[in-house]
């Protein structure tokens, strides 16, 4: 089986749009379902995991349903303006596959957007900086919160797998704080 970075039907196999088309056909594999309820559903259940805005969704969605990945049709509840409930179609399910097969065995480097000011962290007073290291250790903290609360409701390795970065990341910042003498 081949695993290279790309296939000339569909371009590259990874990358953020690449993975939140993976996203939205595994999510339409599962069941049919019109925007606001794959939105609805991100938010709801992924939000902890994954960013992606409703406007990005339909836009999405509205470009895979011109390369055949998904259909659409109207569906009317009530007085309600339609609404458009998308599926997978075959060659949709083929990408999905393509996708998943693609992605799974790589690994990226992880994106940590707090590292920058870790860089710059002498620039500021002992004082200070304990003050912001300990507001972050809370969000953290929060953050991990968040996600048990979740786990009552799924049992998934993603949850496992965010939950083990969460406590990396507060014993760093924990770590950091012993060092300034907390």
């Amino acid at each position: 089986m081949e695993h290279s970075g790309m296939n000339v039907r569909n371009g590259p196999r990874t990358g953020p749009a690449r993975e939140r088309e993976l996203l939205l056909l595994g999510l339409l594999r599962k069941r049919e379902m019109h925007g606001y309820q794959l939105s609805e559903f991100m938010e709801n259940h992924l939000g902890l995991f994954f960013d992606i805005k409703k406007a990005t969704a339909y836009n999405l969605l509205g470009k895979m349903e011109k390369k055949g990945w998904v259909t659409s049709r109207k569906e009317q509840e009530g007085k309600r303006p339609p609404r458009k409930v998308f599926a997978i179609t075959p060659e949709g399910e083929a990408l999905f596959q393509e996708l998943l097969r693609g992605a799974l065995p790589e690994y990226r480097r992880p994106a940590f957007p707090g590292n920058v000011p870790m860089l710059f962290m002498d620039a500021l007073p002992p004082e200070e900086l304990h003050e912001l290291l300990d507001l972050r250790r809370e969000a953290i903290r929060e953050r991990m919160v968040a996600l048990e609360t979740h786990l009552d409701h799924i049992a998934h390795p993603l949850f496992d797998h965010q939950l083990l970065v969460l406590s990396a990341e507060q014993k760093w910042v924990e770590d950091l704080l012993k060092g300034l003498g907390e």
